[in-house]
């Protein structure tokens, strides 16, 4: 009998030993049909020696190899509809956002507060990174909190890499969209989860190793110790893909930021919305705060809310300062307000002269006078957290009500994007255009991880790449071993976002530098760590296919994917929160 060596790779087998078929076929008559065609060829089936599993997905990628008889101007067309879908499918993961911060609530701005330890800090950064459905958005925040002095950069660091593993489950959502076909749904989920676990066991090495000794903390410090804050009009994030999904998203349900940022902040007793000069605010602190021999001042007995972070160059910062000022008797220090007193403050004087802020009667406060310090006092925290959109403007939705029903309209929206994608791509991908995608893709993994990178930075976002690849890998045009390089460069890519906040932070910019710079680096380290070595390739490989495997359990396969999804991104997290917020 003639035999055929079969390729090293996969992709070669397929395409070299199963033939067209005359008519569409499932899988099973697919493989069964090229094994009688080899009987009678008299040569060797490229199915010898196969598990069922790699017959199944040899054959479904040979399917892909199939020379198409469609009109070109078919495919053209079905072309711009799948990037309609696209659009829709990013617009759709905006507005999945929104409905999962609405439904936290205000409760949710706060949970950065309550991060004290490495442990609690990860798990924060996963569950904040799951409710916006972007790490690209949560490592952003993070950045602006820690330029914001409310957070430092060492338990930052940690909620990055929490955030690294919670941005993998908006994938790991799509993947699900596959339950009517279990081998495409045991592809995709592999597919999916090779992210979560290379994310996962890259935290089980780096977490310790940084809490152990904090490296990355101090070898950014190296680099970032010469940041100066930036300053001017050119401090402005730019922005790729958002222009084009963000005012749609608003126009839909229009999420106040301010409100979250001010909880966050711990500006909910009142922000000062006047720019007092330095010198201002030093005649300001000499009458609300302590001062001893040396000119140092004291204010932490100006209010309740009071942090350390409240003081800026040894003296108040200027958003903190004061609506108002009550004289004292001599030698006491003035009363501190945000909110005009109730009593004795109907005609207020002003307790600055001029623009200049120079003031006539700063060390010679009359008792029982109220003094006027900042004109304008801000109370983001007491306004709602859905501020426009049709939800409000046109059905005049509560917070609640809101976020239910934009959950809910998204996971459908998503399902049906994913099916028309994978429905238009089946008669788009075939022959010619499913022979370059996947010689382009299995070239080199290294190419791939560039490739990753290269899209991710262009998008802003690597939940939208691994998730736009994600359907590919589930149907058998990409395989397990093409999607890993990619998800790596993903990974590596979504940093680019978070070193963008950091060049327009206005305060703090060697931490802020080190946080996004330590993002940058701890995905680095991690692709070095789990990719070049053959060996250490296979690990997240395995676990990957073994989460794959799980689903197509007769019992409780097709419940899996909801299960691990729900334990690893909301309960797990969940709980780890509310133990560290009771």
């Amino acid at each position: 009998m003639r035999k055929y060596l079969i390729c090293h790779s996969p992709l070669h087998s397929a395409e070299k030993f199963f033939r067209p078929p005359s008519e569409e076929k499932s899988t099973d008559d697919f493989i069964e049909e090229q094994k009688a065609k080899a009987t009678e060829e008299g040569v060797e089936s490229v199915t010898d020696g196969m598990t069922p599993e790699e017959q199944r997905d040899a054959a479904s990628q040979a399917k892909w190899l199939q020379p198409s008889n469609d009109d070109p101007r078919l495919k053209a067309g079905l072309t711009l509809a799948v990037f309609f879908c696209i659009w829709v499918f990013l617009l759709t993961l905006s507005i999945m956002g929104t409905g999962f911060k609405l439904l936290g609530g205000k409760s949710s701005a706060k949970m950065f507060d309550v991060a004290d330890n490495p442990i609690s800090a990860l798990l924060i950064g996963v569950l904040a990174t799951v409710l916006v459905q972007s790490s690209s958005t949560s490592t952003s925040i993070i950045i602006s909190m820690v330029g914001a002095d409310e957070l430092s950069a060492n338990i930052a660091i940690f909620m990055i890499m929490g955030a690294n593993i919670g941005t993998s489950v908006t994938n790991t959502i799509v993947a699900m969209g596959h339950f009517n076909n279990p081998d495409d749904l045991r592809r995709g989920f592999a597919a999916a989860t090779v992210h979560d676990v290379f994310n996962m066991l890259n935290v089980a090495v780096f977490l310790p190793l940084n809490w152990i000794y904090p490296f990355l903390e101090k070898m950014t410090y190296e680099m970032a110790k010469d940041q100066e804050p930036c300053d001017g009009e050119k401090c402005e994030k730019t922005e790729f893909l958002k222009p084009y999904i963000s005012p749609y998203s608003k126009g839909v349900a229009n999420y106040n930021k301010d409100v979250a940022k001010a909880i966050t902040q711990n500006y909910c007793a009142g922000k000062c919305d006047t720019s007092i000069s330095s010198s201002g605010m030093k005649l300001v602190s000499k009458e609300v705060c302590v001062e001893d021999a040396n000119g140092n001042f004291d204010c932490s007995g100006v209010h309740a809310n009071y942090e350390s972070n409240w003081m800026s160059k040894g003296y108040l910062y200027k958003k903190r300062a004061p609506g108002y000022i009550v004289g004292t008797a001599s030698g006491s220090l003035a009363e501190f307000h945000y909110d005009k007193p109730a009593t004795g403050c109907s005609d207020p004087v002003d307790f600055f002269a001029d623009d200049e802020y120079a003031s006539t009667v700063a060390g010679s406060l009359t008792t029982g006078t109220c003094y006027k310090v900042c004109a304008k006092v801000k109370k983001d925290c007491e306004k709602r957290l859905l501020k426009g959109g049709l939800t409000l403007d046109e059905w005049d939705m509560t917070d609640d009500g809101a976020g239910t029903f934009l959950t809910i309209i998204s996971l459908i929206s998503l399902c049906s994007c994913l099916f028309c994608i994978v429905y238009m791509l089946q008669i788009i991908l075939k022959g010619t255009a499913a022979r370059v995608l996947q010689k382009v893709v299995g070239l080199n993994g290294y190419l791939n991880i560039a490739i990753g990178t290269f899209i991710t930075i262009m998008v802003q976002s690597s939940s939208i790449t691994t998730s736009t690849l994600t359907p590919l890998a589930a149907v058998g045009i990409i395989t397990l071993k093409d999607m890993y390089p990619l998800t790596l460069g993903a990974n590596i890519g979504t940093t680019l976002t978070g070193i963008m906040g950091a060049t327009v932070v206005t305060s703090n910019p060697v931490q802020a530098w080190q946080v996004a710079l330590s993002h940058l680096f701890f995905n680095i380290f991690g692709t070095l760590l789990w990719y070049p070595i053959p060996k250490m390739r296979e690990v997240p490989l395995k676990c990957a296919r073994f989460l794959g495997k799980c689903t197509a359990h007769p019992e409780y396969g097709r419940l899996f994917p909801l299960v691990y999804i729900s334990m690893a991104f909301f309960i797990i997290p969940g709980i780890a929160y509310g133990i560290a917020s009771a």
